[in-house]
């Protein structure tokens, strides 16, 4: 589903929720006790499909904020116009990254992704073909991430890490269930960079330092998950700022697997 529809189904999903405690109220006289606690639910159920760090539905994964460490990870590559870039930028500054790859990505690049895990970094899993998972079938997410699986094998020799980040975060009741029968840990994120808008440079500099803290899990993108091939060079132009901002709280960026608790 794209981000239209999962909206309005979602939105949907509540207002139905919401009517149903409006009818029984009429017709048990308890008003508004069924009402609000039908609005209670049906925010609950939106907080847990579009808050990447809620627990309505299943805790997101926990990281160490004991060190001076915080994760940078990026979305929807790999793509060479940006990837490559910005694993080395990171490595030779001795940092490392989580790269959540979708599968198509890695399919049409796949030394691009060799060569980040031949950089120190890692990669895991953000789905296939970036679909919004919000009314996905268990059986859908269990191929997506199957696809994911495979494709990151085929160009690395390795399965990706046991990170899984859905689409934008958007999440279904069951996502969390069926992604940890896999064997996997969502992975949401800390504060609100929106690096794809193209907000400027030092904009996404300023943005990311606001929730740079030990434990933080940051989200910027290497590619663009709509298919459209939009420019991620913002981002990669912003990262040397970053760096040095981190740099100066005596923080350095690792892998999810060396932060998470």
């Amino acid at each position: 589903m794209g981000k239209r529809s999962t909206w309005s189904g979602a939105g949907a999903v509540a207002l139905g929720l919401a009517g149903a405690g409006v009818a029984v109220d009429r017709r048990l006289g308890t008003t508004p006790v069924a009402a609000a606690a039908a609005l209670t639910t049906a925010a609950a159920y939106l907080a847990g499909t579009f808050l990447p760090n809620a627990r309505v539905f299943g805790a997101p994964v926990r990281t160490d904020v004991s060190a001076d460490l915080f994760a940078l990870t990026f979305d929807d590559g790999p793509d060479p116009r940006h990837t490559l870039e910005i694993s080395r930028v990171l490595a030779e500054r001795g940092h490392r990254a989580t790269f959540f790859v979708l599968g198509r990505a890695v399919r049409a690049h796949p030394r691009v992704a060799a060569a980040v895990v031949n950089d120190g970094h890692e990669l895991a899993c953000h789905g296939d073909d970036h679909r919004l998972l919000a009314f996905a079938p268990p059986s859908e997410l269990r191929r997506q991430m199957a696809a994911n699986e495979h494709a990151v094998r085929d160009a690395t020799g390795f399965l990706p890490e046991p990170f899984f980040r859905p689409p934008h975060g958007v999440r279904s009741p069951w996502l969390t269930r069926v992604v940890e029968q896999q064997g996997y840990h969502v992975c949401g994120w800390d504060g609100a960079v929106f690096d794809t808008a193209e907000p400027g440079v030092d904009a996404i500099t300023e943005r990311v330092v606001r929730a740079l803290r030990p434990g933080a899990i940051l989200l910027l993108h290497d590619g663009d998950g709509s298919g459209r091939g939009a420019s991620r060079r913002q981002t990669v132009a912003a990262l040397p700022a970053i760096l040095d901002r981190a740099e100066e709280r005596g923080l350095r960026s690792v892998t999810m697997s060396l932060l998470a608790a």
